[in-house]
């Protein structure tokens, strides 16, 4: 990749130099100036003009960048693990934190809300029991009797029960936070030594999640509580990567996917209510992209029913999990195609390029989709730039 930019760049000066005049003389500064103005107003809120006070402010956010950069300790440049604690107290973040956003863009549902709201809340209701499983994770479930045995989990156990016959909760609590976390206060580098150990453990998270927000009425707290911290971090919108599970009541019932996507609506309506300056939220319906093609022609075809009966709250569609151990959208072509054959429109909003093994051979794959749009950004940044400085030479009457 780096060579490639050097060409890129080397591409750049060359073409440069060929438009410009045989004789070189000093470039009149002042037209210079006038070429980083044009281009700076080309950027996202260029042309905006700032108040006397927003010039305050750019000045005072400009200083306490400067100082934060200067920390020995700078946040950015360590584990983010190490640097949680420095953000937290950064005067800069929590004067980001209250400034007004736009929209959360890239959210999964099983982990928009703080892990503690999770333990402190859903842990605590009546009838929620949880089991040990055999490779050191914890499974949930809420019941009005005692659970059927789980395979390689230990006897289920009643939350309320424990917690009744200890003096102090709170280490029971924390260790299960710590099972709902990728958090750890030791070496991250020695707990998560490969992308394989980091990705088993934080899809065992999710496995330990389920149960406990599957359930109806954690379910519709848990989305209104995620709301609510986008909200309090002053992001006015949000679009939701949601697997949309069947979600099931204490008797053991359950209901289907378009349930849970009308919850969803339902939820977000009564969020707007009480919040009239929040925008609203959309649902992106997602599916592991370890399924096999008949589960994904499945959830397909569920896709545009649900788009179909939800045309303004359902978005689109994904894929999630792990790509460079899941399989690449090639693989699943016709049922993606499934939409644009039958006249449908279903978005797509897929990602790519989080996740690369190199010794995977669909690595190469990722990252040959990923490369064109990465030139292609670069060819588009670079290019607004070139064009500006033609133009300016052309009406220099200095190229042939």
């Amino acid at each position: 990749m780096s060579v490639h930019l050097q060409r890129h760049q080397a591409a750049v000066v060359l073409l440069l130099l060929a438009f410009l005049p045989s004789g070189l003389t000093i470039p009149d500064p002042r037209q210079r100036e006038a070429l980083m103005q044009l281009e700076a107003s080309m950027q996202t809120g260029g042309q905006t003009v700032l108040t006397d006070a927003e010039l305050q402010l750019d000045t005072l956010l400009f200083k306490m960048k400067q100082e934060e950069m200067l920390r020995a300790d700078f946040p950015p440049a360590m584990h983010f693990f190490k640097a949680r604690h420095l953000i937290r107290t950064s005067p800069i973040f929590s004067l980001l934190q209250k400034m007004p956003k736009g929209g959360a863009l890239h959210v999964h549902d099983f982990s928009m809300v703080d892990v503690e709201w999770l333990v402190k809340n859903a842990t605590y209701r009546p009838h929620c029991y949880m089991c040990l499983t055999d490779n050191q994770s914890i499974r949930f479930i809420f019941s009005s009797r005692r659970p059927r045995p789980l395979s390689h989990c230990s006897p289920w156990n009643l939350l309320e029960t424990v917690r009744a016959k200890m003096v102090n909760t709170t280490e029971l609590d924390n260790s299960i936070m710590a099972n709902l976390t990728l958090f750890t206060h030791q070496d991250p580098a020695t707990v998560y030594p490969s992308q394989d150990v980091v990705w088993d453990r934080f899809e065992q998270i999710f496995l330990a999640l389920w149960g406990l927000v599957t359930y109806a009425p954690v379910f519709r707290d848990y989305y209104y509580q995620g709301l609510t911290e986008i909200y309090t971090d002053n992001a006015m919108y949000l679009e939701l990567r949601a697997l949309l599970p069947e979600i099931y009541e204490l008797d053991g019932s359950t209901h289907d996917t378009a349930w849970t996507l009308k919850t969803y609506q339902e939820v977000t309506r009564q969020f707007r209510a009480d919040h009239p300056d929040f925008f609203g939220a959309r649902i992106i319906f997602t599916v592991h992209r370890g399924v096999n093609i008949s589960v994904m022609t499945d959830a397909v075809e569920e896709a545009m029913k649900l788009r179909r009966d939800f045309p303004e709250f359902l978005a689109g569609f994904d894929l999630v999990g792990r790509e460079d151990k899941g399989r690449p959208l090639w693989y699943f072509r016709d049922a993606l195609s499934l939409p644009v054959e039958r006249g449908v429109t279903l978005p797509f909003f897929f990602h790519a390029g989080e996740t690369v093994n190199w010794e995977l051979n669909n690595s190469l794959e990722i990252w040959t989709f990923t490369g064109l749009f990465i030139q292609l950004a670069i060819y588009f940044t670079i290019g607004n730039l070139i064009q500006h400085i033609l133009n300016r030479i052309k009406k220099m009457n200095t190229c042939n």
